[in-house]
């Protein structure tokens, strides 16, 4: 008699219990009572100095007033922690409901297929020894399957437990008023135990170290110090992106909760407004990122918030949205904006993030491909602005680029990606201060509507190399007029000019079809326009293409006038997408 033994149907799918949209209202009444007490102790701080009364009881007064201040403002950071800690709470069942979703489906197809061997099985009359051995293989296929299925709904129960209990934890550790008010209230043991350890960020640990802490963490302590420590993960070089993405998010929502209930009572200051709507900003932008389709693929990449400080530099705040993974992607690209560029401003500039990762896909090798607004420093006010024609903020934007590109790096952990730095107006010398001074990491750096290099006087002066240095410059552009090319033409202060032929960086083409007749500050804002030379050449930039880069003529110095601009004489033309062998007039 022969015998085909079937396996068992299992494992009986457990789903998570709970709502992660009714653990996201809980945050959002706790972070409207952080708001709450926030407001408490800035009043009590405010009333503390009082003209016309003095005197032992005015001394008690102020004491009272500082001691209720204090003990708010402990109470709030309490609040704030455990509050975090449930939208890390919902945004992980969310996931984990997902997961579950997905694990029901392979048991029904599993189940179906067990359903088909066994009618199989039971209709087999005469079956050859060879149709036993298949119909065998098949029943070992499925048992495979099936302990696949059960190993993976294990793991899934194990992270259902260990996120229930850090939420858990977070309420026990601000449960007595005594640990309310204290340091660590709502931070769990499994948290602090991991920022107790070698490598945390916050403790001068350079990205290769914050990386390889991060790797030696278990699940459940990463997870713990995403919840009890977004601010520090959110900003920390060498920590992944979706792990930056995770924290930021967190800080996102507690800002937009936090801030949005002190509105509706009229209680922002002047600088909660400027954070509020940096935070309304950031998340349409973010929103805007979740959405992208690549035409390319048809698939959704999605954002990731690998920055945000929204109070930093006196309100201008810092972000940096990515489209598309930067630590699994073939082609990076980091842009960094110039002049004028505010968190206010992150919707635009993740549009354009968008439009260059269109550039590079549609006429790429078929390599995945990130691409990131990074707005990390602070940039000159405007046009007129002193700082627009001093170097100091470039320099120090140009160190504070280099170390986020370090962190890139750092966070591929060995695996390396063509990483391209696009430098647009001021962001292009803050990018030459990077590049020159601060061993810039990157394969190719890429300069566009500069007012001038900063401390390079040839591109060989760049840690690329000249080879992979290039200049998109449209002649009509009157930001470009500011670079320095020749003793008669030195008004910007800023650097030489990089689309000359004495700093001898590769040209490419960047009119403009819309340009003026003549110099302007419209076409300033046209590089990463759809459709246009300047986008099409980044795009193969980015992608590694160097020889399909159209190349253009240099500007020329012939010292005893205005440089001479051969490109200004050309005929703009406009690039058909996805077809990088048909180009036409307008």
């Amino acid at each position: 008699m022969t015998t085909i033994t079937v396996p068992a149907s299992e494992p009986e799918i457990r789903e998570p219990e709970g709502t992660p949209a009714g653990a996201e209202q809980l945050a959002d009444q706790l972070f409207t009572a952080v708001g709450r007490y926030d407001e408490v102790a800035t009043e009590a701080g405010q009333l503390q100095d009082l003209t016309g009364w003095w005197g032992e009881a005015y001394d008690a007064y102020r004491q009272a007033a500082s001691t209720a201040g204090a003990e708010h403002d402990a109470m709030a950071t309490t609040l704030r922690r455990v509050a975090r800690a449930v939208t890390s709470y919902a945004d992980d069942l969310r996931t984990h409901q997902s997961t579950a979703e997905e694990l029901i489906g392979r048991k029904s197809d599993l189940d179906a297929s067990r359903a088909a061997l066994i009618a199989e099985i039971n209709a087999t009359a005469d079956a050859t020894a060879q149709d036993i051995e298949a119909l065998r293989g098949r029943a070992a296929d499925l048992r495979l399957a099936y302990r696949n299925l059960v190993d993976d709904h294990s793991d899934l129960q194990r992270r259902v437990r260990e996120n229930e209990q850090r939420l858990r934890q977070a309420f026990e550790a601000g449960t007595s008023l005594s640990d309310a008010l204290s340091d660590t209230g709502g931070v769990s043991d499994a948290a602090r135990e991991a920022m107790n350890r070698p490598g945390a960020p916050g403790s001068g640990s350079s990205p290769e170290e914050v990386q390889r802490w991060w790797a030696g963490l278990t699940e459940a302590q990463q997870q713990a110090a995403l919840a009890a420590y977004p601010s520090l993960l959110g900003s920390a070089d060498g920590l992944p992106a979706d792990v930056r993405d995770e924290a930021n998010r967190t800080l996102l929502d507690d800002d937009l909760s936090t801030l949005a209930s002190q509105a509706e009572d009229g209680t922002l200051s002047e600088e909660e407004a400027q954070r509020l709507e940096n935070a309304e900003q950031t998340r349409e932008a973010l929103e805007d990122a979740d959405a992208f389709t690549d035409v390319a693929s048809g698939e959704q990449p999605g954002g990731r918030l690998w920055l945000y400080d929204p109070g930093a530099f006196d309100g201008d705040g810092r972000v940096a949205v990515a489209i598309g993974d930067p630590d699994t992607a073939d082609d990076v690209a980091v842009s960094v904006p110039g002049i004028k560029t505010e968190t206010n401003d992150v919707v635009g500039g993740v549009h354009d993030a968008m439009n260059l990762y269109e550039a590079t896909r549609f006429n790429g090798d078929g390599s995945s491909v990130a691409t990131m607004f990074w707005l990390g420093y602070n940039t000159p006010e405007s046009e007129t602005d002193w700082d627009t024609f001093t170097s100091g903020r470039a320099e120090d934007g140009g160190e504070r680029l280099a170390d986020s590109i370090a962190g890139l790096r750092a966070s591929r952990s060995g695996d390396d990606a063509h990483l391209t730095v696009i430098g647009h107006s001021y962001g292009s010398t803050t990018t030459s201060y990077a590049a020159a001074e601060h061993g810039l990491d990157v394969d190719d750096v890429a300069l566009i509507g500069s007012p001038g290099a900063g401390p390079a006087r040839t591109a060989d002066d760049f840690s690329v190399g000249e080879d992979n240095v290039w200049v998109g410059r449209n002649s009509r552009d009157a930001v470009t007029f500011f670079g320095d090319e020749g003793w008669l033409h030195t008004p910007g202060g800023l650097g030489m000019d990089p689309s000359s032929e004495d700093f001898d960086a590769h040209r490419f083409e960047a009119e403009s079809v819309l340009r003026g007749d003549h110099r302007n500050f419209d076409d300033h804002s046209r590089y990463y326009d759809h459709d246009s030379e300047s986008l099409h050449n980044l795009g193969r930039i980015v992608d590694g293409q160097h020889d399909a880069v159209n190349e253009a003529g240099q500007s020329h110095d012939p010292w005893w006038r205005w440089a001479d601009d051969p490109e200004g004489e050309r005929d703009p033309t406009t690039w058909e997408p996805g077809r990088s062998e048909t180009r036409r007039q307008p």
